[in-house]
């Protein structure tokens, strides 16, 4: 099979391929990219897509990248493929959030292709010497098995069609085709430390064995599949040990240690979408080893804790004190992965045994004093229930019903009068609805949706 149909091959049926609709290149003009593009183009037909390209200029490099720009767009002007260009400022985003310069392009760029391509699968020309790179970085900062597995072929959206090319099928394919390429002399400096592995030590390693990249790959499929395996089970497991109204994950320790150390990962993902959190390690090992103990607490960042009572794992983040949070009817959602529920109705829906029972979460809502709300408790806050003949505090009450690791996440609503609800705790009896009630607020607690 010649040089040129065996990357055809090698995007035809690979893990990376494109589904059949919207398939988006993005096009830096570079030899990978460029070949990526062409590959696509020959198979459109075959492959039932609808290619496009997506040239993302950063902001840097200055004529060397307006010449690049000028390049994609004359060579999709050649074979008839839509063309985007988008410009961003990394340089800016790079100062602004603290990052480096290749951190920032990497965020903006992806950032780009999701908004420019909103529709099918956004294909970018990562190759086996990237991935071998990959791996390399993860394993010298001491990663686990997701580090390790190297880049997948698929993310989401995101497509990888070359992940198992090497770089001289890929140059030997443009030769063939004719097409020339642009070059980014940043890759040929050694600033950065992936340039570094790319121009230090990946020529050692395949000195020492030539079929260094084809091993490297072989690894990092069976790791892929390894890792999606235990994440497979332990997304089973989360599922039926988290308690969404208490939000604390229940019976962890009766699984096997590398399924728990999954779970930890699993639960900070759900509750900082879409912020990132990246513990390191040693954190990960000391919220197992609070968990085994039965009890503890580790900062995980600078507000972020990882809290074990009584053998129940919370992961929660501090919350400030008396910031009131505007409410309106229908969802209004105040904790990670927790919703209150608020509906207004008519009485009439009202049963007698209501009007004379005590309730937690129902409301007479024209007994309400001005506006309403959702803030924290403060010590000297009052809830008189109805029926009580004594008073106590609302943070006594809440002290005395709710495990302590539970007690930030409670939705407690105010009007201009003071509390007149908590969960879990119940209604203030100044607005308990009775028999002639007309308006009812009822108030439920649920997960949110994923």
């Amino acid at each position: 099979m010649s040089m040129e149909k065996l990357l055809l091959e090698k995007v035809r049926s690979g893990a990376g391929r494109p589904h059949s609709g919207v398939c988006t290149v993005a096009f830096s003009g570079g030899a990978d990219s460029t070949a990526l593009l062409l590959c696509l183009y020959q198979l459109r037909s075959e492959l039932e897509i609808d290619l496009r390209a997506v040239h993302v200029h950063h902001g840097i490099r200055g004529a060397e990248a307006d010449r690049d720009a000028a390049f994609c767009a004359e060579l999709c002007k050649k074979y008839g493929i839509p063309f985007q260009l988008v410009y961003v400022d990394a340089p800016a985003y790079a100062k602004t959030h603290r990052l480096s310069i290749e951190t920032a392009a990497r965020i903006l760029r992806y950032a780009a292709l999701e908004k420019a391509a909103p529709d099918g699968d956004i294909a970018t020309a990562h190759h086996a010497a990237d991935n071998a790179e990959t791996v390399l970085f993860h394993l010298l900062r001491g990663s686990g098995m997701r580090g390790l597995r190297g880049i997948l072929p698929r993310s989401g959206r995101i497509i990888r069609p070359l992940l198992t090319a090497e770089k001289s099928e890929i140059l030997t394919f443009l030769q063939m085709c004719g097409e020339s390429y642009v070059e980014d002399s940043t890759n040929f400096t050694n600033e950065s430390s992936r340039n570094r592995l790319r121009a230090e030590l990946m020529p050692l390693m395949l000195r020492e064995n030539p079929a260094a990249l084809k091993h490297i790959t072989r690894m990092t499929e069976i790791l892929a599949e390894d890792d999606a395996f235990i994440t497979s089970e332990a997304e089973r497991v989360y599922a039926a040990a988290f308690d969404p109204i208490g939000m604390g994950l229940h019976g962890l320790t009766q699984y096997a240690r590398p399924v728990r150390m999954r779970i930890y990962m699993l639960r900070l993902e759900r509750m900082y979408k879409p912020a990132h959190i990246d513990p390191a390690y040693e954190m990960l090992c000391s919220i197992d080893d609070a968990l085994t103990q039965g009890n503890g607490c580790v900062n995980l960042s600078r507000d972020v804790y990882a809290r074990v009572h009584r053998g129940i794992l919370y992961m929660q983040t501090h919350i400030r004190l008396n910031e009131p949070v505007p409410m309106r009817l229908g969802e209004n959602q105040v904790f990670p992965e927790k919703i209150c529920d608020v509906r207004c109705g008519m009485g009439d829906a009202l049963s007698r045994n209501l009007h004379t029972a005590d309730t937690k979460k129902t409301l007479d809502f024209d007994k309400i004093k001005g506006k309403l709300y959702f803030q924290m408790c403060s010590p000297q806050d009052d809830l008189i229930l109805p029926g009580r003949r004594f008073h106590t505090t609302l943070k006594k009450q809440i002290q005395a019903l709710v495990p302590a690791p539970e007690r930030d996440t409670l939705h407690i609503l105010y009007d201009d009068l003071g509390c007149v609800w908590c969960e879990r705790i119940g209604i203030a009896a100044r607005v308990k609805p009775n028999a002639d009630s007309r308006r009812i607020l009822t108030l439920e607690i649920r997960a949110a949706e994923n």
